[in-house]
């Protein structure tokens, strides 16, 4: 059975160091233990995990606030990849975006990240901008994209 479970103040220590082995093998430049500490403590962020039979399989961190959500970070283990969990926990923030009445999600992306690149293209994201040398570690671009969330629109994109 896969969930989505938030993380709160009351349950981060118990799942930071399945959070931080997935961010580990994830990224270049992972965050820090305290950085997740700190989103939990951000009244405007979303930790959430996806679990499969009780089990961490992947994480999404989001910010909404005025009428537009911020993905600031996704990740799904190396070994879960390719069924669906990425698709999932966007489903999901998209879902909550639309019943709290957002308009927007932005994101950035890697210019090299071409998995991610499709999955959000598929969800119906639209390139809108670049930011040259986003990334510090590798000096790579990132690609802006965004999604609208008008009612009938984010339901035809999330139902897909």
């Amino acid at each position: 059975m896969t969930s989505l479970v938030r993380v709160t103040k009351a349950n981060i220590e118990s799942c930071l160091d399945l959070i931080m082995g997935i961010e580990k093998v994830s990224f270049l430049s992972p965050w820090s233990r305290n950085a997740f500490v700190q989103e939990v403590s951000n009244p405007i962020s979303h930790l959430w995990l996806v679990m499969e039979d009780g089990s961490l399989s992947g994480y999404v961190c989001f910010w909404m606030f005025d009428s537009e959500i911020q993905l600031i970070n996704i990740a799904v283990h190396p070994e879960k990849r390719g069924r669906g969990l990425g698709r999932y926990l966007l489903k999901g923030m998209i879902e909550t975006g639309v019943a709290h009445g957002m308009h927007q999600v932005w994101l950035e992306v890697r210019t090299s990240n071409i998995p991610a690149r499709g999955l959000y293209e598929k969800l119906g994201f639209t390139m809108v901008g670049r930011r040259p040398r986003y990334y510090r570690d590798t000096n790579e671009d990132a690609i802006v994209m965004s999604l609208s969330l008008s009612e009938k629109q984010a339901y035809r994109k999330v139902s897909n």
